[in-house]
């Protein structure tokens, strides 16, 4: 049963195989947390709502609204949320373009393994002292 204060990550991907590699690594290493996966940025816009995710993880290339843009949504929807956007495409002007929607980290696709964890562990408050203190 869901807790009522767990935190929700939510990874948008369009691409199937990544999607459900990313979802596996995000609740391996942070079972605690609720982890929802979108198709798209429509989709992640209406789970935003319903859900109001703590870390969206947010692909750049995706059909219709693409991930610059969702992000820009997503900060105006719930300016509490932060963004990692998590890119195939490592260009200066997507980095530009991420931080300006109000991204707070930049991972490519090619790090993932290495530097998408530490990036959302830099976003998530502090874990309470063992033992409920």
């Amino acid at each position: 049963m869901e807790q009522p204060s767990q935190i929700v990550i939510m990874v948008v991907e369009d691409h199937p195989p990544t999607l459900a590699a990313v979802l596996a690594l995000v609740s391996v290493a942070f079972p605690e947390c609720r982890v929802l996966g979108a198709e798209s940025a429509e989709s992640a816009l209406e789970l935003c709502a319903g859900h109001a995710p703590r870390i969206v993880i947010m692909d750049i290339a995706l059909p219709g609204i693409d991930g610059i843009e969702a992000t820009r949504r997503v900060k105006a929807l719930l300016p509490d949320t932060c963004v990692v956007v998590h890119s195939s495409h490592d260009m200066q002007v997507f980095r530009d373009g991420s931080a300006a929607a109000g991204a707070s980290a930049f991972v490519t696709k090619s790090r993932t393994f290495t530097d998408l964890i530490p990036a959302i562990s830099g976003l998530l408050p502090p874990a309470p002292p063992a033992g409920g203190g």
